[in-house]
């Protein structure tokens, strides 16, 4: 869970370093007798811009490969990257971001805080780098979330997805068929619920989210009921959060810990092991588990993410994007850089070294139709490739989404833990109301 970053009393130095000639004159020597002059003065060395650029520890290995082609490329730029932890790196962004320090150029923007950096005027707005027509190179889930306003204020660098994992040998063991992998035959979460019914006995469970209590992946079960968590002005919560619609989709989450107890009330961080270790059977996850689940042995196969019987396709997106710091002397030097990254061979790099969703059509494109994709464990990527097109709902867009999602995920949590769904998003939505008001009319 996100938390507001402490100022801190020291900023990080950057310098930049200039290569110049000497200035003084070189000592009189006869002229060679071939007739020529003498010697030249020094050539000057070109300057170098340096950048500075901090990322998430994740993208280490991949990120490293992109900079050293790139820093190839364009000789006249060096890339100084600092790797953090995500909270460090969101703690970093905020205390450099709020001194107005000029010693962050690069951004790395978590998707859903994009409008909340665009109202605090942390970032440079992209319209000048990225035209109209450069802007149509990413799925639209993926732009849309990185405008505010009918402004660029980032790029991606990645997108994400979910599917059900399952496990072959607990549905075979309860005569269950294994569901398709097409998304035209996609499972309801009726569907889901009966399944795992079937699935829980034997100190097994049948269904469990990789992020329990989280709002990147339990946010659409709202969506699905056609509920939006906002107002359009992403400051208004009563009416949204605790909608009718809202509270049936979440009274449905209740019910699976509470009522049919299909589903284990671990933490967050035990659930990719509670799947790998053969306790359940069904597992909506994030696609960052499948090295993990692929190392486990356990026999496995996919399914597109679910929805209700009746109501809307939607399904987790979003990740990490490239801005430009307000604040920083370099911008020429860094838009170049986040074009490479985002949009350029950098794009293509990323994707080759860390096997993540990209943002870039032409990237998704490439997984279409590359025979690799069509078996496990690339077929994985392919299914959220084309979820990433047609189903893919961003988070709220609002300047207020740290406030928002705090007590929302607290809600998620309480509603786990046996609290009444329409009392505790009643409370919710109103204390995410009093906590949106000091945005005053970023909104409008």
């Amino acid at each position: 869970m996100l938390k507001p970053a402490a100022m801190a009393s020291a900023l990080l130095s950057m310098t930049v370093l200039f290569a110049g000639c000497s200035s003084s004159q070189p000592e009189s020597k006869p002229a060679p007798s071939t007739g020529a002059t003498a010697a030249g003065a020094a050539k000057e060395a070109p300057k170098v811009t340096e950048i500075s650029f901090v990322t998430h520890s994740n993208w280490e290995k991949p990120l490293t490969k992109v900079i050293a082609e790139f820093e190839k490329e364009s000789p006249e730029i060096k890339v100084n990257v600092q790797y953090n932890p995500y909270a460090k790196l969101m703690e970093t962004n905020e205390i450099k971001l709020a001194a107005k320090s000029a010693d962050l150029d690069v951004v790395t923007v978590d998707v859903p805080l994009n409008a909340n950096y665009a109202v605090k005027g942390y970032l440079e707005p992209l319209d000048a780098y990225f035209k109209n027509d450069a802007r149509k190179v990413w799925v639209d889930s993926a732009l849309q979330a990185a405008e505010y306003r009918g402004q660029l204020m980032s790029v991606p660098m990645n997108s994400s997805g979910v599917v059900l994992f399952y496990n072959k040998d607990l549905l075979t063991k309860s005569n269950i068929p294994f569901p398709s992998a097409d998304v035209k035959d996609r499972l309801t979460w009726e569907q889901v619920l009966e399944m795992a019914k079937k699935l829980t006995h034997d100190n097994v469970y049948g269904f469990s989210v990789d992020q329990i209590g989280r709002a990147y992946q339990l946010l659409p079960l709202l969506q699905s009921k056609d509920a939006s968590p906002l107002d359009e002005t992403g400051l208004v919560s009563t009416g949204y959060t605790n909608s009718p619609a809202s509270v049936k989709a979440l009274t449905f989450y209740y019910d699976l810990f509470n009522t049919s107890k299909v589903s284990p009330k671990i933490k967050r961080e035990e659930s990719p092991d509670y799947f790998t270790s053969g306790k359940v059977a069904l597992f909506l996850s994030n696609t960052a588990n499948l090295a993990k689940i692929q190392a486990s042995g356990i026999p496995y196969g996919i399914a597109p993410h679910p929805y209700f019987e009746g109501g809307k396709i939607a399904t987790p997106t979003g990740s990490l994007n490239l801005g430009i710091s307000r604040f920083s002397t370099k911008k020429d030097a860094a838009a170049k850089f986040i074009q490479y990254v985002s949009s350029g061979k950098g794009a293509q790099i990323l994707f080759e070294e860390s096997s993540q969703l990209p943002a870039l059509k032409s990237l998704l494109d490439q997984i279409d139709k590359d025979p690799k994709y069509n078996e496990l464990p690339g077929s994985v990527l392919k299914l959220i490739s084309a979820e990433s097109r047609t189903t893919a709902a961003p988070r709220p867009l609002t300047p207020g989404y740290l406030e928002w999602e705090n007590n929302f995920n607290k809600a998620l949590e309480d509603i786990k833990n046996g609290a009444d769904p329409k009392k505790t998003l009643d409370d919710t939505a109103g204390l995410i109301d009093t906590q949106l008001r000091k945005y005053g009319s970023a909104g409008k």
